[in-house]
């Protein structure tokens, strides 16, 4: 019975106003409730680290919430965040001294005009991570949303050893991060001394300052809580308030809506081509049993007429999921109207990822080998002027419905697709069997 009332992920809405961690809560007791719609090979951590094969790998959600959801700055700032983690626990430790660990439990380290009581003034934090299985980020501080050994665990990994894993092309270390304690003597003298603070300077500029060309959607007292921290330390414990709440917007909110639209194999014309293609098979069946219902033709001809019901029905009710039959036969799917450049290529083609893959990759020499969307820095993250709109808006109706397909490669979305088929096409028998009931057991009607 189970195939029956199969449902996939249920859409999040997006939170009214600025992010906070009790807007966050929704989207975890939701995930806490549903979290058996979403196989593991199509898991965040999987997605996140790069595993995922297309249409779910890292490159296609970045798509998503770029042309989608419009808020891949979440992901980018996310992305970075990671790195910058890593690069932090490399560095030397004469250096992380100068930016000790920030405390966002002591009142001293709130800022004085903002009203705010730092970070932990924010109920039910703890709580919120221990649904999903992380450890408290301020009592562990080897524990991290980077922390490779919590996604290799999640993913029942042979080798779970501390900070060993992949996030894409970002190489983790094995070093684990200590707390920094200040120098000796006035650790204050200058700020610019501290690692990677212009890094930080632009970073503050991109992301967290209003009106940022990616301004982060946070909160007031976020917002100042974090920017009150980072004028004191280059610590990546200064980004706590932000690492929680797009943590939490990230796997709760964000993920679930990009896997149920990963399911959709075909764009929006060809959904409602499929459709009327359904609705027309449906009637068709009808018709058919209606005439050989009224003729002196036998009754058993009108079993027949279940064929095209049966059919009909199970591609209605596959195409109200967003799925076409034939393309899932066929393990394509129609080609996003942003993937192919002006010369008709797809942003990310297989050889750079691949090459990008087994090299170290610093977010500065990708904005030649990327599009905008995966720069760290760069102008807001709108695709108003790209060219790939003018030649998809130039497109005529035929080929906007019948367009490019391309392979799809991830075993877990097969899963998904092949279960919404099955219960579409139980359905489906379930609807056909009383009709054919039906039309059979009427008498003839002889009128020719």
């Amino acid at each position: 019975m189970s195939i029956l009332f199969y449902k996939k992920p249920d859409y999040r809405p997006k939170a009214e106003g600025p992010l906070n961690l009790q807007k966050c809560q929704k989207y975890v007791h939701k995930t806490k409730e549903y979290r058996g719609e979403i196989p593991p090979d199509l898991s965040f951590e999987r997605i996140i680290s790069n595993k995922a094969l297309p249409p779910c790998s890292l490159q296609d959600f970045i798509d998503y919430l770029a042309y989608i959801t419009n808020d891949a700055e979440n992901l980018q700032f996310y992305l970075w965040l990671v790195d910058y983690h890593q690069r932090f626990r490399n560095a030397p430790p004469e250096e992380t001294a100068l930016s000790p660990k920030w405390n966002f439990d002591d009142p001293q380290s709130s800022p004085r005009n903002s009203g705010n009581s730092g970070f932990s003034a924010v109920g039910g934090s703890d709580k919120t991570l221990s649904v999903l299985g992380v450890k408290d980020f301020d009592a562990i501080e080897e524990e991290d949303i980077s922390n490779a050994s919590l996604i290799e665990d999640r993913l029942g990994g042979d080798q779970p050893s501390p900070y060993t894993a992949a996030l894409g092309t970002l190489k983790f270390s094995e070093i684990p991060l200590a707390e920094s304690k200040p120098p000796e003597g006035n650790c204050r003298r200058s700020n610019s001394a501290q690692p990677f603070r212009q890094e930080i300077n632009r970073i503050i500029t991109h992301y967290i300052a209003p009106g940022a060309p990616r301004e982060l959607n946070l909160s007031h007292k976020d917002r100042a809580t974090v920017l009150y921290a980072l004028r004191r330390t280059t610590h990546p414990s200064a980004f706590h308030p932000i690492k929680k709440v797009l943590d939490l917007t990230l796997r709760n909110q964000s993920h679930p809506n990009f896997v149920r639209w990963s399911i959709c194999n075909g764009n929006k014309p060809w959904t409602i081509f499929l459709r009327t293609f359904a609705v027309c098979n449906i009637f068709i069946g009808f018709a058919i049993a209606v005439v050989l219902t009224l003729s002196h033709a036998s009754r058993w001809y009108r079993v027949l007429a279940a064929l095209l019901w049966w059919f009909g029905i199970t591609n209605l009710i596959a195409a109200y999921q967003g799925l076409c039959v034939l393309l899932l036969r066929r393990h394509t799917r129609e080609v996003r109207p942003w993937e192919i450049d002006e010369q008709g290529r797809r942003y990310g083609a297989t050889d750079e990822e691949s090459a990008l893959r087994h090299s170290k990759v610093l977010y500065e020499e990708t904005k030649s080998r990327w599009p905008v969307k995966m720069e760290l820095f760069g102008p807001p993250n709108t695709w108003d002027n790209q060219t790939w709109m003018d030649r998809y808006g130039m497109q005529s109706l035929f080929k906007k419905t019948f367009g490019k397909e391309v392979p799809t490669q991830e075993q877990g979305l097969h899963f998904m697709q092949n279960r919404i088929v099955r219960q579409a096409e139980a359905w489906a028998l379930i609807i056909t069997i009383p009709l054919t009931i039906f039309f059979t057991a009427l008498p003839k009607g002889n009128l020719y």
